[in-house]
């Protein structure tokens, strides 16, 4: 038997990016940097850590890769748009995980930092924090909390970027196993990076907004125009119109397409996340879902709108200029029947032109064809004195002009037939 050659490939994208165990009490740095085509490989800095740090490095083109170092884990992954780098640190130290890096690797990262967290994990033995303390922990009470994974931990956080650039996020540990204690860190990172990446689209929406405006005042105008235009001059002026409205339009959608097609994407891997979670209602906060639904449900929305009004900008100026094609269609049938109707008469007069010219041939061909006859009559007089020229030339000229016209008649017959094969 012989394998296919994706085989492996396509086995092992069930077994990617692997979660990290996490045992509490730990502290989890998260973070996530969008790259571009123009940008280096990060790979190759993942590659310089691992050597610096003395352990083992990346293979060529790995999508992930994570080492166990002194105080902890590193886990590097790497995404369509972007990638993600995420240090534990094990105990509960005072410091921030991000500690384990060496001075200064991070600011040698390619991309553009877009997600940065500090995730602080409460063992199961540490005092539940009571809303006083998480106030001041978050320096505000404007927070998110859901006890998850079926009440086994307890998460808090308000999707808040403070004043060192990081967004801070507690997990309680109530009696998760390491691993599962790590999915439930990951999910929670993966919804705030998934949130950032849909919220891309966002910018683009509104200033996509004031585009579509006046485009679409432009074909309700060509629309309303097209009621009192009366002259093909004037459908065509309106047609060229609505053919720069739909270059315009076609240019807006791809322009945005990919990207709105990115947010909705990563919004349904929001919803999963959560739905994952398993969330039940802690103190007096919000859930996470329901706080995300509030806040980002309705940029979604916004997207989604934005999307669905170029859909039906393009449905609208393709229809309107379609109605006008077909009215200049018809117009154009018109004056094509108009043509054709000058053409008969055209052709009809011609006939009878023709036919005044074959009957003045006629009599011209025959007065030259007497002449010839007579000649040739008095000639014949010359030799047979006994013959009447002047009768027999009286007599020669109905057969010359009979003679003339059954030739004439002949050719023209042969010409339409020609004419007809």
């Amino acid at each position: 038997m012989r394998d296919h050659e994706l085989r492996s490939v396509l086995n092992d994208e069930l077994h990617g990016r692997p979660g990290l165990p996490v045992t509490a009490p730990a502290r989890v740095t998260h973070l996530a940097f969008t790259i571009g085509e123009g940008d280096p490989d990060p790979l190759i800095n993942v590659k310089q850590l691992c050597d610096a740090l003395g352990v083992k490095p990346p293979v060529d083109g790995a999508a992930h890769h994570s080492v166990e170092i002194k105080g902890g884990q590193i886990k590097y992954e790497r995404h369509g748009e972007f990638y993600r780098i995420s240090v534990i640190a094990e105990g509960g130290g005072d410091g921030e995980a991000i500690a384990l890096l060496p001075l200064g690797w991070l600011d040698g990262l390619p991309g553009r930092r877009l997600v940065a967290i500090h995730t602080r994990i409460l063992s199961a033995s540490d005092p539940t924090p009571d809303t006083d303390e998480l106030v001041r922990t978050f320096g505000h009470d404007d927070i998110a909390g859901s006890k998850v994974s079926s009440g086994q931990a307890t998460v808090w956080t308000d999707f808040r970027i403070g004043p060192d650039g990081y967004t801070r996020m507690l997990v309680q540990d109530h009696g998760l196993s390491p691993l599962r204690l790590g999915r439930v860190v990951r999910r929670i990172h993966e919804i705030e990076t998934y949130r950032m990446m849909a919220l891309l689209a966002l910018p683009l929406a509104r200033r996509i907004l004031t585009e579509l405006v006046g485009l679409e005042r432009a074909v309700s105008k060509v629309t309303a125009d097209m009621l009192s235009s009366r002259e093909s001059h004037e459908d065509a002026e309106l047609l060229g119109q609505l053919s720069g409205i739909a270059r315009d339009v076609e240019e807006i959608s791809s322009r945005s397409s990919y990207r709105f097609a990115a947010a909705r994407a990563y919004a349904a891997l929001v919803d999963k996340r959560i739905e994952e979670l398993g969330e039940e209602k802690v103190m007096s906060f919000q859930r996470i879902g329901v706080f995300l639904d509030r806040r980002f449900g309705p940029a979604m929305a916004t997207c989604r709108a934005v999307a669905d009004r170029i859909t039906n900008l393009a449905e609208r100026s393709e229809r309107a200029s379609n109605l006008l094609r077909t009215r200049v269609d018809i117009a154009l049938e018109g004056q094509n029947q108009k043509l054709l109707a000058s053409v008969d008469k055209r052709g009809q007069q011609q006939l009878r032109l023709q036919q005044t010219v074959e009957g003045l041939s006629v009599v011209a061909i025959s007065y030259y064809m007497i002449g010839i006859v007579t000649k040739l009559i008095e000639g014949l007089g010359s030799y047979v004195p006994a013959l009447d020229t002047k009768l027999l030339s009286l007599l020669s000229i109905p057969v010359v002009v009979l003679v003339v016209w059954l030739g004439v008649r002949r050719l023209r017959h042969s010409i339409l037939k020609d004419g007809k094969a």
